[in-house]
């Protein structure tokens, strides 16, 4: 029984060997470069990509209680001013109708958050204006953007020369006019009409414009409030015993926004028209595409001919994309820093940010944020990374009519609250946009 079940095996085994033997093997082709495990992948170490600039007309500024002030002339991007509205609220009480008080000042109040678009260690000089117009819009609402701007007075009622180097978070306190601070005390003692309602108030007191000079001042600094005491009355109480108080005046956050403005003066904006939404091929940008919070501005990239894979193989299937985002130089030089996030997000024809590029398939996992790696010897392999594989796949099963692209945009939450700023070169030059292929053909 033991030698049938041997004679059995061998002549099963002699059966497989003249079947496989019979199976003719697939010649696959696939370009000129191959993967080494696998001759069916094919290397694509810098596939054809396309950047552009999309900038938007304006961007939202109000509501996001953040205080940007400043002056600072980018050597890239030009000159950036900004200066901050506010609508003032009438104080929650009036402690000192009727009330035997002594004027002592009037401040502005705010904390540095720990932001600056140039060199932190050089000084500002606040000035603060009283508004002479409402900040009203009855077309938008209560939505202000970047471009809106209210009349003020010219005469500064405050002004003061600070170094904000190591001070996120501290009070900054800056003293304004005591004849407007003993005015507005007066009219709280005697119960005027102005301080009998809101409306009243606004109308009386329209808010204040905080700006910088371009003389002293080199950067642009953002700054948060506490809600309800943006301006700071201090008085005493007359008495057997003075006592120190103070009046808070707070600010509507929906009537708090920021006006950024930029003038361009390098060769690569000659393409850049303010306050108007436009897509610049880097090829018209000096080969390069820019990223910058201010600007309200990010990066698109396209992948124009994707679809010339299919021509290698009927069957194509790319089993990994990986995007390589090299930042030129001028990103980083002081007092310049790369942002240590970024994010990929889909879009179309329209430039609206679609679904993000995340970690992993499950839109409920994180947005990939780009791995920031910094060479800190050489800075030759300082670089973002992202997996676009899923997206790609879909770009190429969408076929001709695809319209799909990534915007690399900023991850701040609101584009006012600091500044993230990236340069990026095309694929005509050193160190430009990388996009590597692994394509499996078929």
């Amino acid at each position: 029984m033991a030698i049938n079940k041997i004679i059995y095996r061998y002549c099963c085994a002699l059966l497989l060997l003249a079947a496989l033997a019979s199976c003719e093997k697939v010649d696959i082709e696939f370009g000129t470069a191959s993967s080494e495990t696998d001759p069916n992948i094919t290397y694509f170490d810098n596939y054809a990509v396309d950047i552009s600039t999309f900038k938007t007309d304006s961007f939202l500024t109000s509501g996001h209680s953040i205080f940007c002030t400043g002056y600072h002339n980018d050597p890239v991007f030009g000159k950036v001013k900004a200066g901050s509205f506010a609508q003032i609220n009438l104080p929650a009480s009036n402690t000192v109708a009727g009330v035997n008080v002594t004027f002592d000042s009037l401040e502005l109040v705010l904390k540095p958050n720990g932001e600056f678009y140039g060199d932190s260690a050089l000084p500002i000089t606040v000035n603060v204006h009283r508004l002479t117009e409402n900040i009203k819009d009855d077309v938008n609402g209560d939505s202000y953007y970047n471009t809106a701007g209210f009349a003020y007075n010219p005469t500064v009622i405050g002004r003061q020369t600070v170094n904000l180097y190591a001070k996120t978070g501290t009070e900054l306190h800056i003293k304004l006019s005591a004849a407007l601070g003993q005015e507005l005390l007066d009219k709280f003692k005697t119960s005027d009409n102005v301080v009998s309602s809101s409306d009243n108030f606004i109308n009386y007191f329209k808010g204040i414009y905080i700006t910088t000079d371009s003389a002293n001042t080199k950067s642009l600094a953002y700054f948060t409030a506490e809600a309800d005491s943006l301006i700071r009355l201090h008085y005493h109480e007359n008495g057997l015993f003075a006592e120190s108080k103070v009046l808070n005046f707070g600010f509507n956050a929906a009537k708090q926004f920021n006006n950024i403005s930029f003038r361009h003066s390098s060769a690569g904006f000659a393409s850049f028209i303010n306050k108007k939404k436009q897509v610049i091929a880097s090829s018209a940008s000096g080969n390069q595409s820019f990223l910058n919070s201010n600007l309200g501005s990010c990066i698109k990239i396209s992948f124009p001919s994707l679809l010339s894979l299919k021509e290698l193989h009927p069957y194509i299937k790319v089993v990994q994309a990986q995007l390589i985002i090299k930042p030129d130089s001028s990103s980083y030089t002081f007092p310049y820093r790369l942002p240590s996030s970024l994010y990929l997000y889909q879009t179309d024809d329209n430039n609206e940010l679609g679904l993000g590029i995340y970690n992993g398939s499950s839109t409920s996992q994180v947005l990939q944020s780009g791995n920031l790696v910094i060479d800190q010897l050489y800075g030759e392999n300082t670089y973002y990374s992202y997996d676009i594989t899923q997206f790609i796949n879909t770009k190429i099963a969408e076929g001709q009519f695809s319209k799909s692209a990534l915007l690399l945009y900023n991850s701040l939450s609101d584009l006012e609250a600091g500044i993230q700023r990236l340069i990026v070169n095309d694929q005509t030059k050193n160190r430009g946009i990388q996009l590597k292929l692994y394509v499996l053909g078929l």
